[in-house]
């Protein structure tokens, strides 16, 4: 952990706003999630098109954002539960 923050002492920073930068990851998330994913479905393009729903570029695109919420809801769960058990330790 020493040398993690010495390389990167931006990090300190960071944790001291956890709350703040999930927050704000969380809600960039959510406007994602309004863009890639309820929009394409309210478009009306014709299938063979980039913006059809079941392109490829589209497949890729939802794949790309539900491997992102994953990633979120494990640093998430991971953060928290590191704290609750640092706590409950001490």
């Amino acid at each position: 952990m020493a040398t993690a923050f010495e390389t990167a002492p931006w990090l300190m920073v960071i944790g001291r706003h956890k709350a703040s930068v999930f927050i704000a990851v969380g809600v960039m998330l959510a406007v994602n999630y309004r863009i890639a994913i309820v929009r394409p479905r309210r478009m009306n393009c014709a299938p063979g098109e980039v913006c059809h729903v079941d392109s490829r570029p589209m497949r890729v695109t939802r794949v790309v954002f539900w491997t992102s919420v994953l990633i979120y809801a494990a640093a998430v769960s991971f953060t928290y539960a590191a704290s609750w058990w640092l706590r409950v330790q001490s």
